[in-house]
């Protein structure tokens, strides 16, 4: 009769052990709420605008309308009064792909968030996101939602054809320099 069990399977089956690798496993597995999702995003944001030297406010933590606004500063550094908004969403069902053109598509459930992006006195941004379930990958990516909606042929449908850009620093700069002239 050959002994099978080796020193790990032994120490595997002992109650502190296993206990504790169910509780790793249970942490490794947790999945987030979208609160906790969205607060993660906001802090990306924070990040992100106070690397460009930008300032990015939040709005007050509710989960309808707009959630925050960049605001950029001049080029002696100062608030300049020139800003937009962000509408974020986290998570991996805000987009999906098309099957007839592999497209990115972020569909709008009403008609009503349509006009009330398009009722804002500035340009809202949408902000999206997600994790790439076969690399792990986190993105999140921007794109300027008002100038799509004002821009696109087709102005019944509610689908937002996502064609964003990856939000970071150097896509924070590029937007801030269109506003200002040298």
């Amino acid at each position: 009769k050959v002994e099978l069990i080796d020193f790990i399977e032994q120490r595997l089956k002992s109650d502190p052990v296993a206990r504790k690798i169910l509780a790793m496993e249970e942490a490794a597995t947790q999945q987030l709420d979208t609160q906790a999702l969205e607060q993660i995003l906001i802090g990306h944001m924070m990040a992100v605008c106070g690397e460009a030297n930008q300032v990015f406010r939040p709005v007050s933590m509710s989960d309808y309308g707009i959630d925050g606004e960049v605001e950029f500063r001049d080029n002696d550094g100062r608030p300049s009064g020139k800003k937009i908004y962000v509408q974020l969403k986290s998570g991996n069902s805000y987009l999906r792909t098309r099957r007839r053109d592999g497209r990115e598509v972020f569909d709008v459930k009403n008609d009503r968030h349509l006009e009330y992006w398009m009722g804002q006195p500035v340009d809202v941004y949408l902000v999206v996101r997600q994790t790439y379930e076969r690399t792990g990958v986190e993105a999140i990516r921007w794109m300027n939602v008002t100038r799509y909606l004002k821009d696109r042929k087709d102005k019944k449908s509610r689908q937002i054809i996502f064609e964003g850009e990856a939000l970071n620093m150097q896509a924070v700069w590029k937007l801030r320099d269109s506003f200002f002239q040298f």
